[in-house]
């Protein structure tokens, strides 16, 4: 094999990473899964590992399939270059029967991009060293829900091969970041009170911590009540405005409008509720833990293009489409794995595209600003 990982990376990055308690346990289900990442996604890769990819010295046949799994998208950038072309079956060329990659199998782990090599692991250099692993894969949620302990994090020296931070962050802003996080996890990890109530807490938190917010984004008024049929028809018109933008999320959603077309929303969704509670009587430890390592990923609440209250409304946003979808959909099929099978299909959507926070849009589109009208939704 002529081509080597690093010529892939600009640096070889080697330290300790703060990462979850599960992540010394994670490993690759390959022919096990459920729903393979391998399957249906749109995988993009860098400009770089695009013509590396086709600079491989290999046998003719896979050079050939190289040629066909990879094509260059119609807009490339430097860092979207190209994308992986599947299948008729929806599936990559590469994924073999067994479950495991041909391209990893005949040329070696090295060559593999990034996305397919570290998935569904995140590692992060800016603020802080830190790797967790997606909850879009279905073994990270196995792990998570394997026990109700609180989440915990230990630091483990691990290896990548992946550009660094791009910029120097001052001690001040690393401190900032930690104690900011921290406070925010201890809010939403104190089992003395509901989940929502926690959820609730965190906004008032976040919106005092929050220097960029604007007063007058929250001057608007909306009137929501506590009435099933009104919010969930206000959730469903925003729900409604992707317009066919995430296949993988929308048939869901429709699925669950199907449930109410009829009306009868409060009768339906009192029995769903009470199927749902009744199925998972330890669903808030669940969520807790989802929505922890959800917000570890995304280095939460510190997103350069957005406000603390911004990005709390995103939490907010994530949480109401779970609450909505699984309490709807889970009834007929009331086991833990197909509750998993279920959030992983979800989190496929947020946790890897813009979704939480163009539903935060939607949602103040509607009117919805104030923890007043969010407590509301949250507790549906």
């Amino acid at each position: 094999m002529s081509v080597k990982l690093y010529s892939f990376a600009k640096e070889k990055i080697k330290t300790d990473f703060l990462v979850p308690d599960y992540y010394k346990d994670f490993v690759c289900k390959g022919k096990e899964c459920r729903d393979s990442c391998c399957m249906d996604w749109k995988v993009n890769i860098p400009m770089d590992q695009y013509f590396l990819l086709h600079g491989l010295s290999c046998n003719p046949k896979l050079k050939e399939k190289i040629d066909r799994t990879f094509r260059p998208l119609v807009k490339p950038t430097n860092e979207r270059y190209a994308e992986i072309v599947h299948n008729h079956n929806g599936d990559c060329p590469m994924h073999k029967k067994d479950g495991y990659c041909l391209l990893h199998e005949q040329c070696g782990e090295e060559v593999l991009p990034w996305v397919c090599r570290y998935y569904p692991r995140g590692p992060r250099f800016d603020y802080a060293f830190e790797c967790s692993c997606a909850n879009s894969c279905e073994k990270t949620l196995e792990l998570l829900f394997s026990n109700d302990n609180k989440i915990s994090f230990e630091k483990r020296n691990l290896t990548f091969f992946m550009r660094n931070k791009e910029k120097e962050l001052s001690e001040a802003e690393r401190n900032r970041y930690q104690n900011v996080r921290k406070a925010c996890f201890d809010i939403l990890t104190n089992r003395e009170i509901s989940l929502t109530n926690r959820i609730l807490q965190l906004g008032v938190y976040l919106k005092d911590q929050d220097n960029t917010l604007n007063p007058n984004a929250m001057s608007k008024t909306f009137e929501l009540k506590a009435n099933i049929e009104e919010n969930y028809q206000i959730l469903e018109s925003v729900l409604s405005r992707f317009n066919g933008k995430y296949p993988r999320l929308l048939s869901l959603i429709n699925q669950v409008q199907n449930v109410y077309k009829d009306g009868d929303y409060l009768d339906k969704y009192n029995k769903a509720l009470n199927s749902f509670n009744n199925a998972f009587p330890n669903h808030e430890i669940m969520f807790e833990k989802m929505l922890i390592n959800d917000l570890f990923f995304k280095k939460f609440p510190f997103n350069p293009y957005s406000g603390f209250y911004n990005q709390y409304m995103t939490v907010c946003g994530t949480y109401i489409l779970i609450r909505y979808l699984t309490i709807n959909l889970i009834e007929s099929h009331q086991s833990k794995e197909a509750l998993i099978d279920l959030l992983s299909r979800i989190f496929t959507v947020i946790s890897h595209s813009e979704f939480d926070n163009n539903l935060v849009q939607h949602l103040q589109n509607a009117g919805i600003y104030k923890l007043d009208q969010i407590e509301i939704l949250i507790k549906l």
